[in-house]
């Protein structure tokens, strides 16, 4: 069988890059990658989110609008490096992203283990794609990370609106720790706006 996004997601594991107009999958094969990172991510959130389906449609979802996201960003962010030309990179994001399927498996583990071994695998994906776009791009590596954090406020935008959006649709619903933690908030700057407009108030007497 050939599958070569498979072939090459194992080939980053073993730091073999290739050029970057080499990371081009038939639709269906991404698809079926997005729906895979899409449930691995649902199995990883906090409970209390909804139905399992529509968890992972969630994130199936965000998982392939933020992929969709960073490849044109990173396309035009190479180009404005000197990169003459730039291949679609929805590929290599997704080959690079493929380690994200072995979070699962530290469920298993205790959980400070497990939460360890989480971030050792969202950094190593990370580098994964840092080195894969570097390598076919010859663009250095800080280069390219720079270029991924400039991308971050965009990518938690990007998760705020659709959490929203989901939530307002009754697609899925806040976890319960999360909306305590939003309710603090707001209950904390209620208490500081009128803490502050009082002592504003006192320095503005003579």
């Amino acid at each position: 069988m050939n599958l070569p996004l498979i072939n090459d997601a194992l080939d980053m594991l073993r730091l073999q890059f290739k050029p970057l107009q080499q990371y081009q999958y038939p639709r269906r094969h991404t698809t079926c990658a997005l729906l895979l990172l899409g449930m691995t991510a649902a199995a990883g959130a906090a409970p209390g989110m909804g139905e399992p389906l529509n968890v992972v449609l969630f994130f199936t979802a965000y998982i392939a609008l933020e992929t969709s996201m960073y490849a044109a960003f990173m396309r035009w962010w190479l180009r404005r490096a000197g990169v003459a030309d730039v291949p679609p990179l929805f590929g290599t994001v997704i080959a690079a992203s493929a380690i994200q399927l072995l979070g699962p498996l530290t469920s298993w583990l205790p959980d400070d283990i497990a939460n360890l071994l989480s971030m050792a695998i969202g950094l190593a994906g990370l580098w994964l794609l840092v080195s894969a776009l570097a390598a076919g791009s010859a663009v250095s590596r800080l280069r390219i990370l720079l270029g991924t954090l400039a991308f971050a406020p965009a990518a938690l935008l990007l998760f705020v609106l659709l959490m929203n959006t989901a939530t307002n649709i009754g697609l899925i619903s806040v976890p319960p720790d999360l909306e305590q933690a939003m309710e603090q908030a707001r209950q904390d700057a209620g208490a500081s706006a009128p803490a502050q407009g009082s002592s504003s108030g006192a320095a503005a007497k003579p």
